[in-house]
């Protein structure tokens, strides 16, 4: 005699929708750009303009804003990765859960996250007397993109791009556009600094 119970595979049980409770990962909270923005002033990294009217709304946790920064449809905002980790190094511990929650971007958050790695290395001497507390990014992602840890960090981020060019589908100068979110970032707080801002 058969079993009366129905038949279930495992792709109609993927795609039965889960309670909140049970879902593995938190839904990101719809943010706009504008917002992403405010949300990063907030916390000192003033990297984009066009925000300073929105106040943050502060429900974001760090997993969830660089989830967030890294599925942006903007280009720039995606790029504010980099001074927001060079800014909070502290939110290194949150990036593999970000890469959880937005598994879709998760070449941005590795890519990003690890350019930024060797923008550190490559700008020690002045983060240093930027920072108040300067602690050193781990190696997350080099094993994931199949890379070689080197010491030389241009070394490291001239073959970051080129394995970024070809994971993305978008031959760009990669290079180039992390140098131009560390340098424009740094220019900014050494300014600030001068000020006493």
């Amino acid at each position: 005699m058969q079993d009366s119970q129905p038949i279930v595979n495992e792709a109609s049980e993927m795609s039965r929708t889960l309670p909140a409770s049970e879902t593995p990962f938190r839904r990101l909270p719809r943010i706009n750009n504008a917002q992403l923005v405010a949300e990063l002033d907030a916390l000192g990294v003033y990297f984009l303009c066009g925000a300073r009217a929105i106040v943050p709304t502060g429900r974001l946790t760090p997993d969830q804003l660089l989830a967030q920064l890294a599925s942006s449809d903007e280009a720039r905002v995606r790029l504010a990765l980099i001074p927001l980790l060079l800014h909070r190094p502290d939110f290194a511990a949150y990036v593999r859960k970000a890469v959880q929650i937005a598994p879709d971007s998760q070449i941005f958050l590795k890519c990003y996250y690890t350019a930024t790695f060797y923008l550190q290395r490559k700008y020690r001497l002045r983060l240093e007397k930027l920072m108040e507390k300067y602690r050193s990014l781990p190696d997350l992602f080099s094993e994931d993109l199949e890379l070689h840890t080197v010491s030389d960090p241009d070394v490291g981020l001239r073959m970051l791009a080129r394995r970024h060019a070809l994971l993305s589908g978008k031959p760009i100068n990669w290079l180039g556009t992390y140098e131009h979110a560390a340098q424009r970032w740094l220019r900014h707080k050494e300014k600030r600094q001068l000020w006493n801002i």
